[in-house]
């Protein structure tokens, strides 16, 4: 069965539902999950004047950074583990002094962290995205595969690139996988993923899928969620952050 990835960007949902699907997600996470820093989507309405800002990280070293704008959406994802991840030590070239070049040095060769973006990634990258891929903080956290969709493509767009022959590749069904839009994924993943959280309590598709199409969010709808959660003035910051409307 094909799964979503850079390689099936026809499963990809366009760029309404696709915002929608990651506020979805967000504000799902801002419930089950009220400390920030652990959750695993996040999502800002208002990250610059002109632009809407989705971020997913598992902890593990893995990010996607998705990009929402007039001019069209940028997904950059980063998998660590994915032989396309270009960071390496490059060797740093240092002034040698007369004497260190006529008897040689004996200094350690120091090196930096750099990435190298894999050829093909990135070339054809519409100029448009080029701040938000090359500038901060796509640049520090790297990139092994990039979506985007300007406002004039009829369709999802990557460039010509050589992936591993491993089953990995460049990771992108991983960090893609929520995407599909379907709430029974997120359900399942969220209760292996939050397993702590429902021990006792299983997260129930319906409710999944009311903030999947867009209901309102309630206390009510929110301690169906998350029974325990008691600090709805937090909740609403996030949800405000988020921009998905509620009742709170």
């Amino acid at each position: 069965m094909n799964k979503l990835s850079s390689e099936n960007l026809n499963l990809l949902p366009n760029p309404s539902e696709l915002k929608k699907i990651c506020k979805s997600i967000s504000a799902l996470e801002s419930i089950i999950c009220p400390e920030w820093e652990y959750r695993y989507y996040s999502y800002q309405k208002d990250w610059s004047d002109t632009e809407e800002f989705c971020e997913m990280r598992n902890g593990q070293g893995d990010q996607m950074l998705i990009t929402f704008s007039n001019i069209g959406i940028c997904i950059n994802g980063f998998a660590h583990e994915s032989e396309m991840n270009g960071w390496k030590n490059i060797p740093i070239e240092e002034k040698k002094s007369f004497t260190e070049k006529l008897f040689g040095s004996k200094k350690e060769i120091k090196t930096e962290l750099t990435q190298i973006i894999p050829k093909g990634i990135v070339d054809n990258l519409p100029k448009v995205f080029n701040e938000f891929i090359f500038g901060e903080p796509v640049k520090s956290i790297g990139t092994t595969f990039c979506i985007w969709k300007t406002e004039t493509d009829d369709n999802w767009k990557i460039g010509k690139v050589d992936l591993p022959k491993d089953g990995y590749k460049d990771g992108s069904t991983d960090l893609l996988h929520l995407l599909d839009g379907k709430p029974l994924t997120y359900k399942n993943w969220a209760e292996e993923y939050y397993e702590e959280n429902f021990e006792e309590n299983e997260l129930k598709l319906e409710l999944v899928e009311k903030i999947y199409n867009g209901t309102i969010i309630t206390k009510e709808l929110v301690l169906e969620l998350n029974p325990e959660l008691d600090d709805f003035e937090k909740l609403k910051s996030d949800l405000n952050e988020i921009g998905y409307e509620h009742k709170i």
